[in-house]
C-alpha cells in the first residue's frame, strides 16, 4: 500500500508489486549465482580431487606392500589397496555420470626408508583422504543424495583403514630398516637409539 501526501492509503496495482518482487528475486539470484558456484560443478571438482588422491593412495600402497616384512601385514595392506581400487572405480564412474572429465594421473610414490615409515605415510594419507571428503559429502548431500551415500561409505572405509594401519604400526618395530648396510643398522645400533644396552 502506498501513501499520498495526506497520508491516505492508495492501492497499488497487484501486477506492479508482482513485477517488483520478481525483479528483486531475479536480481538477488543473479548476485548469489556470481558469488556461489554451481553445486554440481563444485562437486565434480571435489570428486576429481578425491579421485586423484585415491589413485595416489593406491600407488603408494602397491609400493609399500612389497616393503612390509610380515606376510599378515602385507595381506592386510593388500586388502586395503583393493578397497582403495574400488573407491577409484566408483569415483571414476560418478565423474563420468556427472559429465566431468576423469583427470590424467601421473603419480610417483613417495619413498619410505623402512616398513614402519611406509606405514606412517599410509596412515597420514588415509587421515587426509578421510578429512578431504567432508566438503564433497556436504555438497553431495544437497546436489546428489546417491553420491553422498557413496562418499559416506568411502569415508567410513578410510576411517577403518586408518585404524588397521595404526594397529599394524603399534605391532611393528619403528626401527625396522631396509635390508642395506646403512650405518646403525645393526641390532646394537637399534637398541642404542631406543636407549637400551646390547
Amino acid at each position: 500500500m502506498a501513501f499520498n501526501r495526506a497520508g491516505e492509503g492508495q492501492q497499488m496495482p497487484e501486477s506492479y508489486i508482482d513485477r517488483l518482487k520478481k525483479a528483486l528475486h531475479e536480481g538477488w539470484k543473479q548476485f548469489f549465482d556470481v558469488l556461489l558456484p554451481d553445486d554440481r560443478q563444485r562437486l565434480v571438482e571435489l570428486l576429481r580431487a578425491a579421485y586423484l588422491e585415491e589413485v595416489e593412495d593406491l600407488t603408494q600402497f602397491a609400493q609399500h606392500i612389497e616393503r612390509l616384512p610380515y606376510p599378515h601385514f602385507r595381506e592386510r595392506l593388500l586388502r586395503i589397496a583393493e578397497e582403495e581400487r574400488a573407491h577409484v572405480m566408483w569415483l571414476r564412474e560418478k565423474l563420468v555420470a556427472l559429465g566431468g572429465e576423469v583427470p590424467a594421473v601421473n603419480v610417483a610414490p613417495k619413498p619410505a626408508k623402512n616398513a614402519w615409515e611406509a606405514l606412517m605415510m599410509d596412515l597420514e594419507e588415509e587421515k587426509r583422504s578421510y578429512e578431504n571428503l567432508i566438503e564433497a559429502l556436504h555438497i553431495a548431500e544437497q546436489a546428489d543424495p546417491e553420491i553422498a551415500e557413496g562418499l559416506r561409505r568411502i569415508r567410513e572405509e578410510e576411517r577403518q583403514h586408518r585404524e588397521e594401519i595404526l594397529d599394524m604400526l603399534t605391532k611393528s618395530d619403528p626401527y625396522t630398516l631396509p635390508h642395506d648396510s646403512a650405518p646403525g643398522a645393526s641390532w646394537e645400533g637399534r637398541l642404542q637409539r631406543r636407549g637400551e644396552q646390547p
